[in-house]
């Protein structure tokens, strides 16, 4: 059976509140920093789904998360070294690291890019003293464009090509060539988003391509303006709207 099946609820931490459910039939509960008492209020919600045993996907919000494309240097031994040197990546790109942010860690292969995510430790803990107290089985935890990209990752054929997720006014954009992840990039639109998010797609796909070779933006909601000879494809994937 699906892990998006109806017996596995999704649970969505925002900035500011957390969701739980689609479309029309989502529940929105706010907090102010972090979100135990909007946990606390779901799970005493008699139509919350927080059963003991229950099952649960937790997604953080792009608008909570920093993303980096790690790149393992050769010679780095054991978990520890790996440990050190995503925190060293992080703070030099993003400013952020313990104890104060946690990371997670696209599960793949040491001699590729992967995906790392810093989250907020008040969130992951939050989550993690919920899931205790209830018996709360968890799934994936992870950041809301990795669990995206999972989602759809069967539909994305083209060796040579972007992801785009787009919410509430921001965008999240990941670059690949070769099925190798090359960059990644979050950003509110703004004013001047769609324009700069389309320079960097056009950036990065001069930097990586070959000339001539046509690459192709799959789309979750609008995304950016494609380079000249792209193709962009729209993805009709189950996200969280409005």
């Amino acid at each position: 059976m699906s892990r998006f099946s109806a017996d596995v609820r999704r649970l969505l931490i925002e900035p500011d509140a957390i969701r739980v459910g689609h479309g029309s039939t989502q529940e929105r509960l706010a907090y102010e920093w972090a979100p135990d008492a909007a946990l606390t209020a779901l799970a005493a919600a008699q139509d919350g789904g927080v059963m003991r045993g229950s099952r649960w996907d937790v997604l953080f919000a792009d608008a909570v998360v920093r993303y980096l494309i790690v790149r393992w240097p050769p010679g780095l031994r054991g978990a520890a070294e790996r440990e050190a040197f995503l925190a060293l990546r992080f703070r030099e790109v993003h400013g952020v690291g313990a104890p104060e942010w946690r990371i997670i860690v696209e599960r793949g292969a040491t001699d590729f890019p992967v995906i790392a995510c810093a989250v907020p430790a008040a969130h992951v803990e939050a989550v993690a003293a919920w899931g205790r107290v209830h018996r709360l089985r968890f799934g994936s935890v992870t950041g809301e464009f990795l669990a995206a990209y999972n989602r759809v990752r069967p539909e994305l054929e083209s060796p040579f090509g972007a992801l785009a997720v787009q919410r509430e006014g921001r965008v999240t954009l990941g670059f690949w060539r070769d099925a190798q992840w090359q960059s990644l990039r979050s950003q509110p639109l703004g004013p001047a988003g769609d324009t700069s998010l389309g320079l960097y797609l056009e950036s990065q796909a001069l930097r990586s391509g070959v000339p001539g070779e046509a690459g192709v933006l799959y789309c979750i909601g609008e995304g950016p303006r494609v380079p000249a000879g792209w193709r962009k494809l729209a993805l009709h994937a189950e996200g969280w709207e409005g």
